[in-house]
């Protein structure tokens, strides 16, 4: 296919006609109860955040939509993953089974391909006889496989004209330190200075409190998206962002579907949401406060996802707990809890070093934080975890 560019320059990198790509993509008649990329606004941002709170066939189908790129324009995929031990052998190889299987390599290529093969985390497009020898093999790889945490050793040995960028299960449990900046460094280190790529952020876990919504700063509106819920959202700076949730707005539930859940599934665990249909956000169950109490000292707060959180210690009968709650205020001797360097003497790094510091988090390893609800507990509980508490 011949090659246009953007602004008619070469380094801009090159101006895809998506029509195109999607007629391909279109023509290779993926199931219709799967996840189809062909909606994505490619002409009008470059950040595509997709989620789910199970598999859609997001990862196979955005692969293949990069298969397709590749077969017009010979420009390939990136996938990424974050650490290292993702991208193993024994994590990966099978990745594109499904296509193999489904026959689209033979459908993409007119035949001339029948597999894909795998080779130094890269993946190639090659034909097999029917003794399964391969007899022919497309001399560059139209995928190659990278982790963040490896985003230094890169700068120097990465050279790619890939401009499509898989980010695969990008919410996760724990994050690294800073992992936001340096997948960004990384897609620098792909794209260099192309104006061509495209990043694709998926996820199989529904969580509004990832930090990098907070990142890519568009956690207000996401906190408010609902299942079935699209939208462009441009932040200050002018970034265009795509955010959807897949599957519709949950319906009323059907007879059949609520007698199965009261049979199987009648506990008040949020986090069975994606099996009863019941919500959209995946978010844990935290203790909440008592009705009952008094409050014995404050003026202690953690600084977390642009919020204050509360942390005043109470007690309700015999019992000493922290109640945690978010707060519209602090004030001048408030001490401070935060990820970033003190700068004055209310601050504490991370969980702090005073006595009541300790005597304060000795309460969470005790289980006796309490929430004002689940929320604030999610965030709370993060906020910990990048103390690596």
């Amino acid at each position: 296919m011949k090659k246009e560019y953007i602004n008619g320059n070469k380094q801009n990198g090159i101006k895809y006609d998506f029509n195109e790509i999607n007629k391909l993509f279109k023509s290779l008649n993926i199931p219709k109860d799967v996840y189809n990329p062909i909606h994505l606004p490619f002409e009008s941002c470059k950040w595509f955040v997709t989620l789910s709170e199970r598999s859609r066939g997001k990862t196979t189908n955005l692969l293949l939509y990069g298969m397709c790129i590749y077969q017009l324009y010979h420009t390939g995929i990136c996938y990424i993953r974050s650490s290292e031990p993702m991208i193993v052998p024994k994590q990966s190889k099978d990745m594109f089974s499904n296509i193999i299987s489904w026959g689209y390599v033979e459908k993409l290529t007119d035949g001339i391909y029948n597999t894909i093969t795998y080779k130094s985390r890269r993946w190639y497009l090659a034909h097999v006889d029917e003794d399964g020898n391969i007899d022919n093999q497309d001399p560059d790889a139209f995928c190659i496989m990278l982790s963040i945490d490896n985003n230094e050793k890169y700068k120097s040995v990465l050279e790619t004209k890939n401009d499509f960028i898989i980010f695969d299960e990008f919410i996760e449990r724990n994050y690294y330190p800073h992992e936001f900046i340096s997948f960004c460094d990384l897609v620098k280190t792909i794209l260099r200075d192309r104006q061509s790529g495209m990043l694709c952020l998926a996820s199989n876990t529904i969580d509004r409190l990832s930090p990098f919504f907070k990142e890519l700063e568009i956690s207000e509106r996401v906190e408010t998206m609902e299942q079935g819920d699209q939208e462009i959202i441009t932040t200050p700076q002018g970034t265009k962002i795509y955010v959807e949730i897949l599957g519709k707005k949950p319906p009323k539930a059907s007879k059949k579907q609520s007698l199965v859940n009261r049979m199987y599934y009648g506990f008040s665990n949020p986090r069975l949401a994606s099996i009863t249909g019941n919500a959209t956000w995946n978010i844990d169950n935290y203790p909440h406060t008592p009705k009952d109490f008094r409050i014995l000292e404050r003026g202690h707060y953690i600084s977390y996802n642009d919020k204050y959180i509360s942390l005043e210690l109470c007690q309700s009968e015999d019992i000493i707990f922290v109640n945690c709650h978010l707060a519209t205020q602090i004030y001048d001797d408030s001490i401070i809890y935060s990820l970033s360097e003190p700068r004055t003497a209310r601050d504490r790094y991370k969980t702090g070093f005073t006595k009541m510091d300790k005597y304060i988090f000795d309460k969470y390893k005790k289980n006796l934080f309490r929430y004002a609800d689940n929320s604030v507990g999610s965030l709370v509980e993060k906020y910990l975890q990048e103390c690596k508490f």
